[in-house]
């Protein structure tokens, strides 16, 4: 029988796939409690969770999350991904010109019930900022 630390790290490994690898945001509402608390999107809230997915599949189509690693407790679960892409549309002012990225990120997920009540994330933009702008050699 799993415990409770496992179960965890299951529906997170789940959420990654679903949510931000397929861009299946209709299932947002499986995996976060209705009231959870957003530290990184705009609103702090599901719309700029789901947001955030849809522009980023705006941005790179192809973009994968990769889980290189999960800690999990009780109650919590810290996973370090790697975001993997191709530049497709504008970012931040900075047209696409076909670049592979490749960057780290890490998320943590709070829960409570088996839903995630709190999120927060860090993605590494000054890299991926850089990996866009890289001009290949010919």
């Amino acid at each position: 029988m799993h415990n409770q630390a496992d179960a965890h790290k299951t529906i997170a490994g789940r959420y990654i796939e679903e949510i931000w690898n397929q861009g299946r945001i209709e299932r947002f509402g499986e995996f976060f409690a209705p009231d959870y608390e957003e530290f990184n999107y705009e609103p702090a809230n599901a719309a700029g969770h789901c947001g955030m997915v849809v522009k980023l599949k705006q941005i790179m189509p192809d973009a994968v999350w990769t889980i290189e690693r999960m800690t999990a407790d009780d109650d919590s679960v810290v996973c370090e991904l790697t975001l993997r892409g191709t530049h497709q549309a504008e970012f931040r002012g900075i047209a696409p010109i076909g670049n592979a990225i490749a960057v780290r990120a890490y998320r943590t997920l709070v829960f409570l019930e088996n839903k995630i009540v709190r999120h927060s994330a860090l993605l590494d933009t000054a890299e991926l900022l850089k990996q866009m702008r890289e001009q290949k050699a010919a």
